[in-house]
C-alpha cells in the first residue's frame, strides 16, 4: 500500500501519521487469494506471499510459507509433525533432573562467550537473508528483523512447561547458566553487527505468559529475568535498533518491567487474555502496540460490523499509538469479510 513504510517510520520516531499502519501474519488462504486473484498453493506460495503483504498491508515481522503435511521421526526418535501453517516436535525427555542437569552442564562448559568465524558468517547470513525478503516485499513495505534474545521459551520449550518446572526446582542454577548464555549470545551477536546494518527495528519474541497471566512469579521475572532483558534491549539501542516485544497471554502484572527494560513497541496485545489497550495506552503513553484485534473469538467468528466497531475502539483507546492487526496472526479461520472490515475501518480513519 502507498505510503507503509513511511507510515510506521512516523509512528518509531513520534510523528503522527496518516494513519494507523497495518500489522500482520498473513497465514489465511482466503486473504492471501484476495490480493492475489489466485489459490494459494505449496508449490506458488513463495511468489503470492510476497505480492500479498505489501498488497493487503502495512508492515509484518515474517513472510512463513505454506508446507505439505507430514508427520516424520527426528533422527533422534522425537516425532516431528508438520501441517499447512504449523509444525510441533515431541519435547526432549530426560530420566531425571540429574540427567538434565548434567547434559546442560556438559553443554554450557563450552567457550560459549568466544566469537567464531563462524559466528560472524552467522550474522553476515542473517543480514542477506534479511534484506533479500525486505527487498522482495518492496522498498514501500516495513519489514521488521529478526534478532537475537533471550528465549525463555526455547529452555522451556524443549522439555516443556512440567518437566521445565521440576527442572527450575531441583537445579534453578543449570536454568540460570542457560540464561546468561543466551543473553551473552545475544549481545556478541549486536556487537558484531556491521556498521553499515540498515536495521531500524527488530521483532523479539519470548512467550513469557498465558491467559492467566505470566508463566512465573513476577519476583521470579524480576530476579532471573528482567535484568538480563534490560542488557539485551540496551545493546539493541546502542546499534540503534528499536524493539517490538512479543508475547502471547496476560502481561499486565509485568508490564512495567517490560517497559522499564526498555522497549519500544509490544506485541499482540492479546486482549482475550486481558490486554487492555486503554490501560496500556494510560500507563505508558509512548509505548506503540502491534495488534489488539482478537483473532481467537472476533475475528474468526464475529460479524463485519462487530470487527469495524472493535477495530476504531482500539484506534482511539490507544489515540493512535497502534498498528492494528490481530492479536497473534490472521490464521484461516478467520473469514475474508472480517479481515477487510478490519482493514477498512483502519484505512478510513484519519488520524
Amino acid at each position: 500500500m502507498q505510503g507503509s513504510r513511511q507510515r510506521v517510520f512516523d509512528m518509531m520516531e513520534g510523528r503522527t501519521p496518516d494513519r494507523v499502519p497495518l500489522y500482520d501474519l498473513l497465514r489465511n488462504d482466503a486473504v492471501i487469494k484476495h490480493f492475489t486473484g489466485r489459490d494459494l498453493t505449496v508449490e506458488n506460495a513463495d511468489e503470492l506471499l510476497f505480492e500479498a503483504f505489501p498488497k493487503a498491508i502495512d508492515t509484518t515481522r515474517r513472510v512463513r510459507l505454506p508446507e505439505h503435511p507430514s508427520d516424520t521421526r527426528l533422527p533422534d526418535g522425537r516425532r516431528c509433525v508438520t501441517k499447512r501453517w504449523t509444525s510441533w516436535t515431541e519435547h526432549v525427555k530426560y530420566a531425571s533432573s540429574e540427567e538434565y542437569a548434567e547434559v546442560k552442564r556438559r553443554e554450557l562448559a563450552g567457550p560459549w562467550d568466544r566469537w567464531t568465524e563462524d559466528d560472524q558468517r552467522d550474522v553476515e547470513e542473517s543480514l542477506a537473508a534479511y534484506r533479500q525478503k525486505a527487498a522482495r516485499l518492496g522498498e514501500d513495505f516495513f519489514f521488521f528483523s529478526g534478532g537475537p534474545g533471550i528465549h525463555l521459551m526455547g529452555i522451556y520449550g524443549e522439555v516443556g512447561l512440567e518437566h521445565f518446572c521440576y527442572y527450575l526446582a531441583d537445579c534453578p542454577d543449570v536454568i540460570d547458566a542457560q540464561l546468561e548464555q543466551r543473553t551473552v549470545r545475544a549481545e556478541m551477536w549486536l556487537e558484531h553487527l556491521p556498521e553499515d546494518h540498515g536495521i531500524v527495528a527488530v521483532f523479539s519474541g519470548d512467550d513469557i505468559a498465558y491467559k492467566g497471566g505470566p508463566l512465573l512469579s513476577p519476583a521470579w521475572f524480576r530476579e532471573n529475568y528482567f535484568a538480563r532483558f534490560k542488557r539485551l534491549i540496551a545493546a539493541y539501542h546502542r546499534r540503534g535498533i528499536l524493539v517490538n516485544f512479543h508475547s502471547d497471554g496476560n502481561l499486565m502484572p509485568i508490564l512495567d518491567d517490560l517497559v522499564e527494560a526498555g522497549i519500544d513497541m509490544l506485541n499482540p496485545i492479546e486482549t482475550a487474555a486481558g490486554m487492555d489497550i486503554a490501560e496500556i495506552h494510560r500507563r505508558y503513553p509512548d509505548l506503540i502496540m502491534a495488534g489488539g484485534i482478537d483473532v481467537s473469538t472476533l475475528l474468526p467468528f464475529g460479524t463485519p460490523d462487530e470487527v469495524r466497531d472493535v477495530t476504531i475502539r482500539a484506534i482511539e483507546d490507544a489515540e493512535g499509538k497502534i498498528m492494528v492487526g490481530s492479536s497473534t496472526e490472521l490464521h484461516n479461520d478467520v473469514p475474508l469479510a472480517n479481515f477487510l472490515a478490519m482493514r477498512e475501518a483502519v484505512l478510513g480513519y484519519r488520524l
